[in-house]
């Protein structure tokens, strides 16, 4: 009959130690309190140029930059629940005093702000500033239109030459 004997050796006592000093490590990381702070979302779903309504949520503090919403409007559409970034707002464009604006079928998107150049049919030019741009027409029956502030004196001739579609509106590069 042949006798075996277990020798244990000492217990790891520096590895059970090693492996609580982990695990209480990975809880303070997991459960230390960190900074928070509000940041605006949408409300429900906003057009280009309206002021957006905004719900506040609280978030990590620094997750992205928060925008300033005092007078702004949106600059693109967007959603219900979406984040508000200063990206997404701009000011609103008004009609500089002594203008007026009229509705003009553009033949590209632009954006409010830009400056343009409208050349009616007989070769004279009138600067102009896009107001608003609107692309509303789902089913490509007229092209997007931009409200354009012309000078007020020029604005008869550009109202008469956009309504016999001898208006040309130039952009600048």
């Amino acid at each position: 009959m042949v006798c075996e004997m277990f020798w244990f050796g000492r217990p790891a006592y520096l590895r059970w130690l090693a492996a609580a000093a982990l695990i209480v490590g990975a809880a303070a990381v997991e459960f230390w309190p960190t900074a928070q702070a509000v940041y605006p979302f949408t409300a429900a779903p906003v057009e280009v140029g309206e002021a957006p309504r905004v719900e506040w949520r609280v978030l990590p503090a620094g997750i992205y930059e928060r925008a300033d919403i005092t007078g702004a409007v949106a600059s693109h559409p967007m959603g219900r629940g979406e984040p508000i970034t200063p990206s997404d707002l701009r000011l609103p464009i008004g009609v500089p005093e002594g203008w007026w604006a009229l509705a003009v079928e553009v033949p590209i998107a632009m954006a409010p702000g830009a400056e343009v150049r409208l050349v009616l049919g007989e070769g004279h030019t009138v600067p102009g500033l896009v107001v608003a741009f609107d692309d509303s027409d789902r089913f490509d029956v007229s092209g997007p239109t931009a409200l354009i502030a012309v000078p007020a004196g020029d604005a008869p001739a550009v109202a008469t030459a956009a309504a016999e579609r001898r208006l040309v509106v130039l952009v600048a590069p």
